[in-house]
């Protein structure tokens, strides 16, 4: 019996490359100096399974669209400069993602729901290391404000 061929995706080490360069100490410097928008979606993202769950905004081919395009977003928005150190490689891991979104598109359901989890699986990971990046232990980080207590 034939061993079957599975090619391993391309896409997995680019986000192995991506995760590591985020976890890079002048990477995290540069990505304190980023704007409050970036910040928020950080925060944003870190308490979103906290909310109301909302599944228009998770599952689903369009949805996997928008993650992408809200993930390379902050990647500009975090990385200015395109000679910024880790852009390039979070861009190429982001073109990726895009790429395997496009061959899933006119998949039979099946294995396009199976592609689906993998990208999704993929991007929990990146935008995972990408709030790690962003809210960092010590980060300097606005004060919360508290309601003062009436005496």
């Amino acid at each position: 019996m034939a061993k079957k061929f599975i090619p391993k995706p391309t896409v997995l080490g680019a986000i192995a490359v991506v995760q590591h360069i985020l976890a890079n100490e002048e990477v995290r410097k540069r990505l304190l100096a980023a704007p409050a928008s970036v910040m928020d979606w950080a925060a944003a993202q870190r308490t979103q399974h906290g909310h109301k769950f909302d599944p228009t905004q998770r599952f689903g081919h369009k949805s996997l669209e928008r993650r992408v395009a809200a993930l390379s977003e902050v990647t500009d928005r975090a990385f200015p400069d395109p000679m910024s150190p880790g852009r390039t490689e979070l861009t190429q891991a982001l073109e990726g993602l895009r790429v395997a979104l496009v061959v899933a598109k006119p998949m039979p359901m099946i294995q396009r729901k199976k592609a689906h989890r993998r990208i999704d699986q993929q991007l929990d990971q990146l935008e995972a290391a990408m709030v790690d990046a962003v809210l960092t232990p010590g980060a300097e980080r606005p004060p919360k404000k508290v309601r003062e207590l009436p005496h």
